[in-house]
Order: C-alpha cells, then structure tokens, then sequence
C-alpha cells in the first residue's frame, strides 16, 4: 500500500513538473505587460534624419502599423531583428551576426546594453529600450555608419 502511494505521489509531481514547464514556456514566449500593449516588430526601416542630417538616415525596429513603439524577443526571425542586431553591433561594438534571428547572443547583448542604459535589463525589446539606446546614422550616399546618437 505504501509503495503503491510513493508511487503515485512521485507520478503527481512529473505532471505537475510538466504542467510548470509548459505554463513557464509559454509565459516566456509572450511579451511584457507593457510590450504587450504596442504590436510586434515585424520589419526593419530606414528613417531620413531630417532634422539633424538630412543627408543620413537610422535603420530601426518597425511594426506593420507604420509605428517604432512596437517589441522584439527571443525567438522572433525578421529585419525588425536584423535592424537591431546591427544597432548593437554599430553603437553598442557587438560582433551579431546580422541574421535576424533573435536567440540566445542577441539576447545577451540586449541585457548587458539595457543595463548600460538604465532600463529594465529583461532581453526584451520595446519602447523603453528603443528611446534609451543610441541608434546609428547611416550616410544615404554610401551606407557607411556616420555616428551614433
């Protein structure tokens, strides 16, 4: 009888270890309250910077709702990655490769930049990142990197 109840009680705890699991996966996956509130980032664009240098431009983060209040996170793959894996890579002096998928280095270069800037240092991408970091300006003429601000 005893064997029987250290049985169950150790079946009940892998279910309930699953359970955990399947419930953390998915909380992990999903953005922040407040990331929640803005859309996902799904593509990367070139902004003209007119009113500082008309003659350069910033590749950011965008959402298809034509806005930059919008979230990355790990596991996301498109250019609105890409346009962050170079930011860091350009401002921040990481060494991404700019493949647009948001894993694990990307990740690790997120926290330490967001911790640099003073925000929340989650590996989240949103708006209160987005405004803290410096973001790169990109000569229209040849593409290189002028500075960053």
């Amino acid at each position: 009888m005893n064997r029987n109840r250290n049985v169950r009680v150790r079946s009940a705890m892998a279910v309930g270890a699953l359970l955990a699991g399947l419930v953390g996966g998915a909380a992990a996956g999903a953005p922040s309250a407040v990331a929640a509130a803005d859309p996902a980032c799904s593509r990367g664009v070139s902004i003209p910077n007119k009113v500082t240098n008309p003659t350069s431009y910033k590749y950011v983060p965008y959402a298809s709702a034509n806005t930059s209040n919008c979230w990355l996170d790990r596991g996301m793959s498109n250019s609105a990655v890409t346009a962050l894996q170079k930011n860091l890579n350009s401002c921040y002096g990481y060494k991404l490769e700019t493949d647009g998928d948001f894993g694990g280095l990307t990740e690790d270069a997120l926290v330490a930049v967001q911790k640099k800037v003073g925000v929340t240092a989650d590996g989240d991408y949103g708006r209160n990142t987005r405004s803290a970091m410096v973001w790169a300006n990109y000569s229209m003429a040849t593409g290189a990197r002028i500075n960053c601000n």
